[in-house]
């Protein structure tokens, strides 16, 4: 929980530095934002422990491309190793 704070802390506060620095420094993430990729997206994830509290990730959106691939390169890994089984035995005869 303390980690994911921090990383919603220091997201905000990098968020609003460009706001802060000037003009020039405005202007050049400006030019860098034209990336589709470099575009930051806001998802709202469920809090553990919460049946009502939300929290909110943001990344931008070549970050949430790589969480996706990761994710699916992990579920293909575990599918194709047979390391899942019904019900949790693989038949071992535990």
């Amino acid at each position: 929980m303390r980690v994911f704070i921090l990383a919603i802390a220091l997201t905000t506060s990098l968020s609003a530095a460009p706001v802060i620095a000037g003009n020039e420094d405005a202007k050049s993430v400006k030019t860098a934002s034209t990336d589709p990729d470099q575009v930051i997206k806001c998802r709202k994830v469920e809090v553990t422990g919460s049946l009502v509290k939300k929290g909110k990730v943001c990344k931008t959106i070549a970050e949430w491309k790589e969480i996706q691939a990761n994710g699916n390169r992990t579920a293909r890994a575990i599918i194709e190793s047979g390391a899942v089984c019904a019900g949790g035995s693989c038949g071992h005869g535990n």
